[in-house]
């Protein structure tokens, strides 16, 4: 469901609406500060947001990126030929199937992806099995907060159309001490982690749903009917105009960006 999903999102999933995506990835490199020749890892990498600002400012590096959805990687390629950049590979392929040596990488990342594993220790550890000793890894996850005043109505009115709404991936990630444990439960103490307290202000309802539809929201819009989806999207976005006409105008992005070192 998550690869259909992301498949399904993947020619959107770089809209300005969505521009958190490319902070985070452009702030995780900026803590990580690699050196210019490292090799890197970025797992769940999507577009490729993360691994293409690390082949930016590694020239001398080599980063490859994995992801499940054929869709995604397309658009990572695309954009890796586009930017003229050659020190960066795209590979489909499962983190539970990952055939790299230990200690290959410098730098493992996994930006907005590791909550949708069901194990997420034992994903940390199949991680950190890849870096070199004294290498980092990071990721990066929605704080509890994000997607405020909206995801709720969003939430909410789902409901009242007789649909079951699943606990929210991302939310699994959310708290400090579950991100400190993940990484203690793979052997890794030296943790670091960086609060970012991103967001904008909605010009329009509009804005919100291009969210909704190019992004993990769209997975249960699947879920309706071609008529639900007509009267879901009317009823949500009038509710939407009324936070905006009341000053809720703030969407809260925040995000927490854990780096650990090996």
């Amino acid at each position: 469901m998550i690869r259909d999903t992301f498949d399904t999102v993947a020619e959107d999933y770089d809209h300005p609406s969505l521009s958190f995506f490319q902070e985070t990835a452009q702030r995780m490199l900026d803590y990580l500060a690699p050196d210019p020749a490292a090799r890197c890892l970025d797992v769940a990498t999507g577009t490729g947001m993360v691994a293409l600002e690390a082949a930016q400012r590694l020239p001398a590096g080599s980063i490859i990126g994995i992801d499940l959805s054929s869709g995604m990687l397309r658009q990572a390629q695309a954009k890796a030929q586009a930017r003229n950049l050659h020190n960066v590979a795209f590979r489909q392929m499962d983190l539970d199937e990952m055939d790299f040596a230990n200690d290959q990488f410098d730098i493992v990342t996994c930006s907005f992806g590791l909550f949708f594993i069901d194990d997420m220790e034992d994903a940390m550890r199949r991680l950190a099995r890849t870096v070199k000793p004294g290498g980092q890894i990071a990721i990066s996850c929605f704080m509890e907060t994000a997607f405020s005043p909206f995801s709720p109505a969003f939430l909410s009115l789902y409901e009242d159309f007789g649909k079951h709404v699943p606990p929210l991936s991302w939310k699994r990630l959310a708290n400090a001490s579950v991100i400190e444990n993940v990484y203690r439960e793979a052997g890794i103490t030296d943790i670091t982690l960086h609060h970012e307290p991103l967001g904008y202000a909605l010009q329009s309802e509009q804005q919100w749903w291009d969210i909704v539809w190019n992004a993990g929201f769209r997975g249960l819009l699947k879920q309706l009917s071609e008529k639900e989806l007509v009267a879901f999207k009317e009823q949500h976005l009038d509710r939407v105009r009324t936070l905006l006409r009341n000053g809720e105008t703030w969407l809260d992005t925040s995000v927490t960006i854990a780096v650990g070192r090996k």
